[in-house]
């Protein structure tokens, strides 16, 4: 992202500054006070905030410390008019990247805001570095929690079984058994169901621990008896592509109305049915990978999008076009977007797995993926699959 929040109180000289930045490729909000540029900060992405010393009322030292608050991870240039180096050390004391006196040339202010750019980016991938590897333990001790966990419930899922035979074989030893003994039976036979039922969900449940603990790569694929095991069904499915991006996108409707996002539906009806076979490892499906587009493109919509979704037969293959009118992607940043780990946002608010992950669905199912994105006038992601029986030989995800 190149966000740049601009805030000076002569507004003659923030509109010219502004434009002359929009002419170097920067997305720059302008503000004419603290209070406002708080509103604009608490609203849009900010990487790098330009902050006029001597503003009314909120002065740029006492607006920096509340911005800090509201958007951590933005850097910060001061701006005075005046070399004041005590106001300079009392900024960087505060966070401020850099300190410029007016009127500054424009070349010396894009360095200044590059510089602050690219140090933000170090801090982040360094966070994120550091919470990789807090997960990766998190994921070494869910692991052995996990098959821990599995011994004794396969343990319970047998008894439940073996109980449920064995009432099955009084009951018919009995043939006409007293009332009273007929609902003895009749509740262990239930009790047994229901242990059997409820073990069959904790492994399910485990398994996925363990997927997401191993990550695994193209062209690998769990043994079928492991399968099996997990209750996992690899056989193939006929999916209707209109109903599942219907569902996606009814999933994400209280999430597009709180940020006033218009979502625009274009579906061909007329859409042949796509033979996908179930993913051999949870959440490692279809949905998912359109589901993590659909989620990117609201992230980079904070308010007032709009999500444009489209459909459409083309040549033995289904094409889904998936569209926004957010920030853009950075030209130096798209050709990195499906690497794992790789992520623009804030340390927290993203794992950056969420479109490797798709890729690798899709790449798996036999499709293709394409992104093209314009910073300042949004994004737009193609899909194409290929459909019919073509679909049922995609190694990945057999």
């Amino acid at each position: 992202m190149n966000a740049v929040l601009l805030v000076d109180d002569e507004r003659d000289f923030a509109d010219l500054l502004a434009e002359r930045l929009q002419a170097r490729g920067f997305e720059v909000r302008t503000a004419y006070d603290g209070e406002e540029a708080l509103r604009l900060a608490a609203g849009y992405d900010v990487d790098v905030a330009v902050l006029d010393v001597n503003l009314p009322g909120m002065d740029g030292l006492a607006l920096l410390r509340e911005l800090k608050l509201v958007r951590p991870q933005a850097e910060a240039l001061m701006l005075t008019g005046q070399n004041d180096l005590a106001t300079a050390v009392a900024g960087m004391k505060l966070g401020a990247t850099d300190y410029l006196v007016k009127p500054v040339p424009i070349d010396r202010l894009v360095e200044a805001i590059t510089r602050a750019q690219d140090r933000r980016q170090e801090r982040q991938e360094g966070l994120r570095m550091a919470e990789t590897a807090k997960m990766a333990a998190l994921g070494q001790m869910a692991e052995g929690v996990a098959h821990e966990i599995n011994n004794p419930v396969n343990v319970m899922v047998s008894l439940a079984g073996w109980m449920d035979d064995l009432v099955a074989d009084l009951a018919a030893a009995l043939k006409t058994p007293p009332e009273r003994v007929s609902g003895t039976l009749t509740e262990l036979s239930q009790s047994a169901t229901k242990l059997h039922e409820h073990g069959l969900r904790v492994k399910q449940l485990t398994a996925k621990l363990l997927c997401l603990c191993h990550r695994t790569s193209p062209g690998s694929r769990l043994d079928p008896n492991t399968q099996k095991s997990q209750g996992l069904t690899p056989e193939p499915h006929m999916a209707d592509l209109g109903a599942l991006l219907k569902g996606l996108l009814a999933e994400r409707a209280p999430r597009m109305a709180e940020t006033h996002t218009k979502a625009l539906q274009e579906l061909a009806l007329d859409l042949p049915a796509l033979n996908v076979p179930q993913a051999s490892l949870p959440g490692a499906n279809l949905g998912t990978a359109l589901g993590n587009i659909l989620d990117n493109a609201l992230d980079a919509m904070p308010v007032d999008g709009t999500l444009s979704v489209s459909t459409q037969s083309e040549a033995g293959e289904v094409v889904i076009v998936i569209e926004d009118t957010g920030h853009g992607i950075s030209p130096a940043h798209l050709p990195r977007i499906f690497e794992p780990f790789f992520s623009t946002k804030d340390v927290g608010q993203g794992t950056g797995l969420g479109l490797s992950v798709s890729y690798g669905i899709i790449k798996g199912l036999g499709g293709d993926i394409l992104v093209d994105s314009h910073q300042g006038q949004g994004t737009r992601v193609t899909i194409r699959l290929p459909v019919a029986q073509s679909l049922g030989d995609a190694p990945y995800l057999r």
